[in-house]
């Protein structure tokens, strides 16, 4: 299978990592942290969720290591940030309702949002973990 297909079928899996983050966050921290310091819980969230992208991109490009190259992970980690800002745009307009100009608002990380970096984190993530896995002592996560 072609290492494109390969990575826009991975993209699922972080989806997936993604809405889990965000039950996490709505079922168990939100609820408790709501009270005491405002709309924290989505930076916590956008934290937690980077964390977890590398991990699982880190993984994901250690298995497959023999097929990438510095451009190849750097046109992924693109790919992978357009889908979602695609996919984000789409369920915020037709799913949420919400408009063309709240959806903008998610990215004004001087008004505390977070999400932007979450972004940038699909594009850096991939780098990072391609100079881990091509690096000798490829120590973290074995």
């Amino acid at each position: 299978m072609n290492l494109y297909l390969k990575s826009i079928l991975f993209w699922f899996i972080l989806l997936v990592v993604a809405i889990a983050n965000a039950v996490v966050r709505e079922a168990w921290y939100k609820p408790v942290l709501l009270p005491y310091i405002g709309h924290w819980a989505h930076q916590i969230s956008s934290l937690t969720g980077i964390i977890l992208f590398f991990v699982v991109i880190y993984y994901f490009i250690k298995r497959l290591r023999s097929e990438f190259t510095y451009r190849k992970v750097l046109f992924i980690g693109a790919q992978w940030f357009f889908m979602t800002v695609v996919f984000e745009t789409w369920m915020n307009v037709f799913i949420r309702k919400l408009t063309v100009g709240q959806v903008l608002e998610t990215y004004y990380f001087w008004n505390g949002e977070t999400w932007i970096f979450v972004l940038l984190s699909l594009i850096v993530s991939p780098l990072i973990a391609y100079r881990i896995v091509r690096s000798k002592g490829d120590m973290l996560l074995k």
